[in-house]
């Protein structure tokens, strides 16, 4: 157990767990008082809160797969396969969720004079569609309104792989060849809506969508994630 001196922008002092998961070391924050955060320039207290709160939920998760392999395990040396994959599916559907909630911190902050709702996440079983990762944002402003759609580790990404290296299937599609972040990416027009799609270098698809009128912010918004994150 470690217990940090106080510092000058705590007045409380906080305590940090180390706990060994499986190969991770997931540190668990058990208490602090934000009405006592003094910093220079501080956080949100919104923004603070909601950092915990993915802290926490993160150190439940590890738990929770901690257990299901575990319990994995003791199925598979008694015989009983059914119960022990059983139990390893559900240990890598809580891994996925784990990876959600990570994601959902990726997206990019709203440009000025827009606002954006929060992020939200969910997962795939490897029954539905392969299994995957999927996250969204929306962005909007008195007139126009924009969203990002993120998908990774699902067996459909490698359809649109495809596509993307045959110029004849995008123009059948009706769309055109386009760069983002100097990535290949998919762009089209559908009346008065506009769409761009492409591949991260580390396999996840992003998808942006809205009002054509709004492009320069969709485009500034593209350019704006972080894709070594993904």
């Amino acid at each position: 157990m470690l217990t940090p001196p106080c510092r000058s922008f705590f007045c409380n002092s906080y305590t940090v767990h180390s706990l060994k998961t499986t190969g991770v070391f997931v540190m668990k924050l058990v208490s602090i008082k934000l009405s006592a955060i003094k910093v220079i320039n501080p956080l949100p207290k919104a923004l603070l809160l909601s950092l915990f709160g993915v802290a926490l939920t993160l150190t439940a998760y590890a738990s929770d797969v901690d257990d299901a392999i575990a319990a994995a395990t003791k199925h598979y040396k008694a015989g009983e396969y059914s119960q022990a994959a059983a139990q390893l599916d559900y240990a890598s559907t809580l891994i996925r969720q784990e990876k959600g909630e990570q994601v959902k911190t990726f997206f990019p902050d709203a440009p000025t004079g827009w606002q954006a709702e929060d992020a939200e996440s969910s997962v795939a079983g490897a029954a539905m569609f392969g299994g995957g990762i999927s996250a969204s944002r929306a962005y909007y402003n008195a007139d126009y309104r924009i969203e990002i759609d993120l998908m990774m580790d699902s067996p459909m990404l490698q359809a649109f792989s495809m596509m993307l290296s045959n110029p004849s299937m995008i123009a059948m599609s009706g769309g055109k060849l386009t760069k983002i972040q100097g990535i290949q990416a998919v762009q089209k027009v559908d009346g008065k809506q506009l769409e761009i799609q492409f591949v991260t270098p580390t396999g996840a698809m992003v998808t942006l969508s809205g009002d054509n009128a709004a492009q320069s912010t969709l485009l500034k918004l593209a350019n704006a994630i972080d894709l070594k994150k993904l």
